[in-house]
């Protein structure tokens, strides 16, 4: 049964020595997004089981915090590569389409990180917003659907589905807001991660760890375009409450609905269909994310 170590660095690129209460946060952080990483593994490889794996530190170097990390994989793999020698198996985990990335590890450990990222966002603003961590999740998606074969949206889908539980969406969020706390703290300094350069701007939009954590609703917001709404119900003078609708093609039951602007509810007031781009709020229970709410965002005249 072979084993790799792919390795994964994480540069700070901050002016001071870091606390180590902070290198400590900043490690946690690591291990907890790698070991998400490695679980979406064996759905993004086809074949490819892994049996067990461990995030070490190979070096820590202090002025900037410098993490030599690497992620040690026990696996096996079913198919034609089975019989091969381990360096023919490392080469499932090499990057091909991008020279940003040397292995497919370090872009899944950026795509979990990236979609923590959202995540919050999304809770500190209570709605779907363009962000510049949004648009990287984005690039990373293609990147790994390039590399394994599988859609973006198919890739998207992997991943949602590793965050659908409330104990795991809440430790994604966690993790991915504490592994910016040591460049936070010292004015958004760089972080580098193999090649791949986290800016001051996109640092900067990433909620601190601790504002807000006690009123943190952990809302999804799913963006749908050209989708016929069924309204139930309608206020004139009301823009959130006294709206109802359903989402065809989306979800059978009747949600809440709330305009958003530039729409107005006369926009859409005594219609019974209309075609609408929409954001889909789903809130997380305890068996999962459960639609709630559906957000107007843009109306299509009538054919």
């Amino acid at each position: 049964m072979p084993e790799i170590r792919l390795p994964i660095s994480i540069l700070y690129e901050t002016s001071g020595r870091t606390p180590i209460s902070e290198v400590i946060f900043a490690l946690q952080s690591a291990d907890s997004i790698s070991s998400d990483a490695v679980s979406l593994l064996p759905s993004l490889i086809d074949g490819l089981r892994i049996e067990e794996s461990s995030l070490n530190v190979h070096s820590l170097t202090e002025g900037s915090l410098k993490e030599a990390l690497f992620l040690a994989l026990l696996f096996t793999y079913q198919g034609d590569l089975q019989e091969e020698v381990p360096p023919m198996l490392e080469g499932l985990f090499n990057v091909t389409v991008s020279d940003k990335y040397d292995t497919i590890a370090t872009v899944v450990f950026l795509t979990v990180l990236f979609y923590g990222t959202g995540i919050a966002i999304d809770m500190a603003r209570k709605a779907l917003t363009d962000s510049l961590p949004r648009e990287k999740l984005n690039e990373l998606i293609d990147v790994l659907a390039l590399e394994t074969g599988k859609s973006s949206s198919d890739v998207r889908r992997i991943v949602e589905a590793r965050f659908e539980k409330p104990a795991a969406v809440k430790r994604l969020v966690r993790s991915a807001r504490q592994f910016f706390r040591p460049s936070q703290r010292d004015g958004n300094a760089p972080i580098v991660v193999g090649r791949e350069v986290l800016s001051k701007e996109l640092e900067g939009q990433v909620p601190y760890p601790g504002d807000g954590d006690d009123d943190q609703d952990f809302d999804r917001y799913a963006p749908h375009q050209q989708v016929t709404l069924e309204l139930h119900a309608q206020d004139k003078d009301k823009n959130a409450t006294g709206w109802a609708a359903v989402a065809e093609a989306i979800t059978d039951k009747r949600l809440k609905a709330r305009i958003m602007e530039p729409v107005q509810p006369s926009d859409i007031w005594q219609k019974e269909r209309v075609v609408a781009d929409i954001v889909v709020v789903s809130k997380l229970t305890s068996d999962g994310y459960v639609p709630s709410e559906i957000q107007i965002t843009a109306i299509y005249p009538d054919a």
